[in-house]
Parts: structure tokens; C-alpha cells; sequence
């Protein structure tokens, strides 16, 4: 067995073809990313998907492109609108570039230039709101509902609109059993809207079954934050972690705790350590959040050495080099 992080196969020529299928160039590269052995331990007992190879470098492209292509093609708009701190803006604004039509975002004072940078080298409108609480009508999400409504434009709405796990349950979750299936006893992945983590575990829940076999869908929330009491029926705790992509709220539309068998907290440093480390000692440069995720992963592989853990590594280091590394 690789003992490095080489991909596994099958790879992109040989994964299932993408339910959204496009002439595009550049919309071509979203999706049939790469799995690889997770270089910090022998064998293939943790295996990583690289939603980092996406051309945004993050796992956003495809809820971008899923749901935006299918809801152009039924005439739904012909202006997109969202709100967003993170990925999904840049993603959005690349579909939306690609499509040929107008995007206007909305993101809170304090957002990185970085992830400005993606908005607007795509020709994104932004719209910089302050930082309010989220009953505010000046927040950031509110005034992207406002703009929608005025302009008659179509609003993305990730948390709340379920095609954000339906676009993962149709693409991420087949591609995942292709390229681990035969052998995935855990599927580890954090939770932000809960798209990822739930769309992609129905589908291997159902394939499991089908298989008569087990494979337990693990999520991961930061330590203060409130999927993890959500999923559990316990108290909220107020909010509060520095990890950019785990979630602040409760049970929302596009988390499907159905097929999600456990929830693990993670503290904030020790996402941004398990991201440093990735990147300085095995060459893997990845978010804080899939640090998280990783970190949930490598867990369970010391304590279970017969797992074979599958974690989904939601994006790169790139955008977060200012806070893992003083840059």
C-alpha cells in the first residue's frame, strides 16, 4: 500500500460522469476530484478528497454550479444574488462568470481580502455590510434578501435551500463510493451549512445498505457552536470560534441528521494546528476547518487501526494563510 499521499484510483477519467454536464472549460474542472492516502499515517487506513482541486479551491463549486446551472436552465433568473463570509461567494461569482449572468454579493465587514479577491476577479458586485447582529436589517444576509427582492434576482440562500445537499447527494456521494466504497468504514467530514456531510452520506448510507454493509458518518462542529447540540437535543452555547466553515446554528433545512451517526466538537486551536501540520509536515495545505475534519479522522484511525476513515478535506490552505501562518 502508498504510504504518501499519491491518488488512488479511479480518478478523473474514470469517476462517475457529473450530473451537470457542461461544454465550459473552466466548469469542466469542477468536481471528479482526487482521493489520496493522508501521508502522517502507513497504508490507506485515512484517505483525503481533495475538494481543495476544485478551481476555486473549495467544495463550494459545486453547489455553485449544481444549483445555479439548474435553475438557469428553468428560467428562474437572470440575476444571482448571495450572501456569504466564504467560499461560496467565490464560487458563486466564478458560475455565475461562466453563465454570463450578473452577481451581486453580500458579505460583513471583516471579510478577508482574499475572499474579496475571488468576488471581484470574477466581476461580482459586492457589497460590504457592518457587522451586525443577524436580526439586523442591515446584515449581511438580510440585505442580500432585500436586493433579490427589489431586483427580482435569484437568491442562492446555501443554508436554506435543500438542492444544497441534493447537488451532493447526485455528485459528491458517487464519486465517493467509487473511489472508496469497497473498503470506507467511517465518512468524516465538518459541518457549515451541512450540505457536504449530509448529501454525500445519504448516498453512501444507501449504498452501504444495498452492500449489507456499515459505514458510520461522522460530523464535525466546532466546540462552541450549535449543530453538535442540535443534532444532539441539548442547549445552544453561545457562539463562538475562529474557525472560518463550522457552523453557528442549529438544525437547518440542508443538515439531514437522518444519516449522520455522531457529531465530534473540535477546539479551535487544535483545527489550526492539524492545518499547520498538514501543510509544513506532510505537504498538504488545507483550511482550518477540514483541520478540524482531519484532525476527527486521524482520531478515529489510531483508535480503530482495522478503519478505513474517509475524510473530506472541504478546501485548500490558500485562503487562510493569514491567520495559520502571520503571513
Amino acid at each position: 500500500m502508498p504510504t504518501d499521499a499519491t491518488p488512488r484510483s479511479p480518478q478523473r477519467d474514470s469517476l462517475p460522469p457529473s450530473p451537470f454536464p457542461t461544454d465550459d472549460p473552466i466548469l469542466k474542472q469542477i468536481g471528479n476530484t482526487p482521493m489520496v492516502s493522508y501521508p502522517g499515517l502507513e497504508g490507506e487506513r485515512l484517505l483525503c478528497k481533495l475538494e481543495s482541486e476544485n478551481p476555486t479551491r473549495s467544495m463550494k463549486d459545486r453547489i455553485a454550479m449544481g444549483i445555479l446551472t439548474e435553475a438557469l436552465q428553468a428560467g428562474a433568473y437572470d440575476t444571482v444574488v448571495e450572501a456569504s463570509s466564504g467560499n461560496t461567494a467565490g464560487a458563486v461569482a466564478l458560475v455565475a462568470n461562466r453563465l454570463g449572468v450578473p452577481c451581486k454579493l453580500t458579505c460583513p465587514e471583516g471579510t478577508s481580502p482574499h475572499k474579496i479577491g475571488y468576488m471581484k476577479a470574477f466581476g461580482a458586485e459586492v457589497h460590504t455590510c457592518p457587522d451586525v447582529d443577524s436580526d439586523h436589517p442591515d446584515h449581511y444576509r438580510a440585505v442580500a434578501r432585500r436586493l433579490a427582492d427589489e431586483e427580482g434576482a435569484f437568491l442562492v440562500d446555501q443554508y436554506h435551500n435543500e438542492s444544497n445537499p441534493e447537488v451532493h447527494y447526485r455528485w459528491t456521494g458517487p464519486e465517493l463510493w467509487a473511489q472508496a466504497g469497497a473498503e470506507m468504514t467511517h465518512l468524516v467530514s465538518a459541518m457549515g451549512t451541512g450540505g457536504l456531510l449530509s448529501g454525500s452520506a445519504r448516498y453512501v448510507q444507501e449504498q452501504a445498505e444495498q452492500a449489507g454493509r456499515d459505514v458510520t458518518v461522522v460530523g464535525v462542529d466546532a466546540e462552541r457552536s450549535n449543530i453538535s447540540t442540535a443534532f444532539y437535543g441539548e442547549e445552544p452555547v453561545p457562539y463562538d470560534t475562529c474557525v472560518e466553515g463550522l457552523g453557528k446554528g442549529g438544525d437547518l433545512p440542508t443538515m439531514w441528521f437522518d444519516y449522520i451517526d455522531e457529531m465530534r466538537d473540535v477546539p479551535d486551536e487544535r483545527a489550526f494546528q492539524q492545518a499547520r501540520t498538514a501543510a509544513q509536515e506532510h505537504g498538504m495545505p488545507i483550511g482550518p476547518s477540514a483541520g478540524a475534519a482531519l484532525s476527527v479522522g486521524l482520531d478515529i484511525s489510531r483508535a480503530q487501526p482495522d478503519a478505513r476513515v474517509v475524510t473530506i478535506i472541504c478546501d485548500g490552505g490558500e485562503q487562510y494563510f493569514d491567520t495559520l501562518f502571520d503571513v
